[in-house]
């Protein structure tokens, strides 16, 4: 049991480093952003970004899930298993760029060259980073995935000072800065992580089969999640217009304070997952970190919920600023996110990867319908709710579905009136009202978990 807690806690450190610094850098800079470019230039290259998102599990198969799986597998080699991902990674982008070749000859959609360079390096280094990242967790060299991001982090944001402020170039600006740091974080992991050493072009023993097998019902998985994260950018833009959906878009950014505690934990989860598996959690280890995991989530939230005006205003400038209203119900949303994926490890682990994709299918029609009634309705606002429901629809049947094959240790009803309190503080949040009233809810949810943070923070032993 202690050797289970000490690997988690390991991990949980070296994450912590690397998600606090990067989200650091980055977070301080979007006062620049949102002084410097329009809610529209912001709009694009949001939405560019998000159809490279929906692209690569589509052309890569989901073979990066593979990747994790297989790679921490001891009945495969390592090198294998990256040599076949890589791969599958360079068939995909030839298709990829055939079809962007297709698509911008035909003038099926226009755009200037620089979009389209976009949005290939956009796929084709995230495809590699990605691809690079699950392996150095396969392998247990977190410190290399560490490392990377927070020097491509900053890569990112002295570019955009560079490129923005001294040679005042707008929005090309600003894609250039996001590449540079994309294009970094390659090399590092290629040449430092020493990922050249590791795969071979022709000589392999190619794993293809089973690994698209395993990730193949995981394509539907992905797209489902990109549905639930980015459709409603889609929808906003045709409903409501670019510069409406450039609002949203930097709404998300205050969300992904809560989003960097969760991946933190989850990235490190994620490995023990894995490795520490028990069905009938004997002792309590993956009861404890679920709740751990959510009970944290949770009070982060209500936090942020509480100060979201202050921090909108020294983030957001001009007609950024009404962004703080889509802020509540995206923070909610990524409570139900965080944890559906905290599950989503488990079903990973004993390989049930249908099971993943049908719950998130289920959630994105859920979010894909909320999207058009209540974008037309509440504009941004009504975007952010779709989402919030899509997720929690999602947790709802994934947290079913688990008690199945899994007896978690879990005080659920505990759980799950915290979960109704922050949907409550999320009503008044978005309408600014009852600030007194947020409070309370804050201070019953930590009320209601007293018993478990006395054990936490005394050491004692944790039992549900």
């Amino acid at each position: 049991m202690k050797k289970k807690y000490k690997s988690l806690i390991k991990n949980i450190g070296i994450f912590t480093l690397g998600s606090f610094g990067s989200k650091i850098i980055s977070f301080l800079l979007l006062p620049l952003y949102t002084s410097i470019l329009s809610t529209s230039d912001y709009g694009t290259v949001d939405l560019l970004q998000s159809t490279a998102q929906l692209l690569m599990p589509i052309l890569l198969l989901s073979i990066q899930d593979a990747t994790l799986r297989f790679g921490m597998d001891n009945q495969y080699e390592k090198k294998d298993v990256l040599s076949t991902t890589i791969n599958i990674i360079l068939k995909s982008t030839l298709i990829f760029i055939i079809g962007i070749i297709f698509v911008s000859v035909s003038g099926i959609i226009k755009f200037s060259l620089i979009y389209w360079l976009f949005l290939f390096f956009s796929f084709f280094f995230n495809a590699f980073n990605n691809c690079f990242n699950v392996y150095f967790k396969a392998k247990n060299e977190a410190k290399v995935i560490v490392v990377s991001g927070i020097i491509s982090t900053l890569i990112t944001c002295l570019t955009n000072i560079l490129c923005l402020v001294v040679f005042n170039m707008g929005i090309n600006g600003y894609m250039i800065g996001i590449i540079a740091g994309l294009l970094f974080q390659f090399n590092y992991q290629f040449f430092i992580g020493k990922i050249y050493k590791d795969f071979h072009i022709r000589k392999y023993n190619n794993l293809s089969k089973p690994m698209i097998k395993y990730s193949f019902p995981l394509i539907a998985n992905s797209l489902s999640w990109w549905v639930n994260n980015a459709s409603d950018r889609y929808i906003l833009l045709w409903i409501s217009g670019m510069a409406v959906n450039g609002v949203y878009a930097i709404s998300c950014k205050i969300p992904i304070i809560l989003t960097t505690f969760q991946s933190i934990f989850y990235n490190a989860w994620s490995i023990s997952a894995i490795a520490e598996f028990d069905s009938k959690d004997k002792d309590g280890f993956i009861g404890n970190n679920y709740t751990i995991y959510s009970l944290l989530s949770v009070a982060v939230c209500s936090i942020i919920m509480l100060f979201n005006v202050p921090i909108a205003m020294f983030l957001y400038s001009k007609d950024f600023f009404s962004a703080y209203k889509c802020v509540p119900f995206l923070l909610v949303g990524t409570i139900f996110n965080g944890i559906s994926q905290f599950e989503g490890s488990l079903f990973a682990a004993t390989k049930k990867t249908k099971e993943v994709t049908k719950t998130t299918i289920i959630g994105a029609v859920v979010n894909t319908i909320c999207n058009f009634i209540f974008i037309y309705l509440f504009g941004a606002i009504g975007a952010a709710l779709a989402t919030m429901i899509g997720y929690c629809i999602m947790w709802i049947l994934r947290t079913t579905s688990l008690q199945e094959f899994i007896k978690m240790k879990v005080k659920w009803k505990n759980h799950i009136l915290a979960i109704a309190l922050l949907i409550l503080q999320s009503i008044l949040a978005t309408l600014n009202i009852c600030y007194l009233i947020q409070v309370t809810i804050f201070v019953f949810i930590i009320i209601l978990h007293w018993d478990y943070l006395k054990k936490i923070f005394l050491r004692k032993k944790i039992t549900s």
